[in-house]
């Protein structure tokens, strides 16, 4: 008979995933499946990711499934058990870890833009900051994400692209998400208009500095909130 945790596992895993559609690489849509389950908080910490589970769910073989997960092990994502199988990690003990490298990553591409970044870039920028104003929490999200990401790319480094990309989407986790108040929005909002200012003054040191005050202040936020 199975146990009641092997129910609840394969329960979870099956909640959290939807059949996978084709015209990509499968295994490669299996691990962004399984990826941003994870990190996005809908698999939980914990939980056994069982290979006939992922696949039943998926609605795949076991193939691209057991490929996955041997990404998702060296994204450090899940681990493996003495007794076998794998369990997904609490990312939420490297959250330090993962701001600062984020920040990092971040500085550096902020620099880079401020040389290289368009006429056409710094107008969507602009947009996505009005855009934010009037924006439910949900949109505000999903704006942010796009204002950073599309910095990146003004960096002009496709690998910087890359990694900022991978590292943001922890910051998709409710556990790591902060509503906060009108007052913090503002404060976001402002930020952001900082670094555009910068950008549009192609100065690399005034782009570093009005990142690091928006980031500091997101993170305290953010840890403000995980401390109540």
């Amino acid at each position: 008979m199975k146990s009641s945790t092997y129910l609840r596992s394969r329960a979870a895993v099956g909640k959290a995933l939807a059949p996978v559609t084709r015209p990509q690489r499968v295994a490669d849509q299996v691990y962004r499946h399984l990826r941003r389950a994870i990190v996005g908080g809908k698999i939980a910490p914990g939980t056994r990711l069982r290979e006939v589970d992922a696949a039943a769910a998926l609605k795949v073989s076991r193939t691209p499934v057991r490929e996955a997960i041997s990404r998702l092990i060296g994204d450090w994502l899940v681990r493996e058990l003495p007794t076998g199988g794998v369990e997904v990690v609490d990312i939420g003990d490297e959250v330090t870890d993962i701001f600062h490298i984020r920040e990092a990553l971040e500085i550096c591409a902020v620099r880079l833009a401020a040389m290289r970044i368009t006429r056409e870039q710094l107008e969507e920028l602009e947009q996505l900051i009005e855009s934010a104003q009037s924006a439910t929490f949900k949109e505000r999200v999903r704006l942010n994400q796009r204002f950073h990401l599309a910095i990146a790319e003004a960096s002009g480094s496709a690998r910087l692209v890359e990694m900022i990309g991978s590292f943001r989407e922890y910051y998709l986790n409710p556990r790591w998400i902060t509503r906060g108040d009108r007052k913090m929005v503002d404060h976001a909002i402002q930020g952001h208009r900082q670094i555009v200012s910068a950008l549009r003054a192609r100065s690399p040191d005034r782009s570093e500095k009005a990142l690091r005050q928006h980031l500091k202040i997101g993170w305290i936020s953010m840890t403000s909130e995980q401390e109540e």
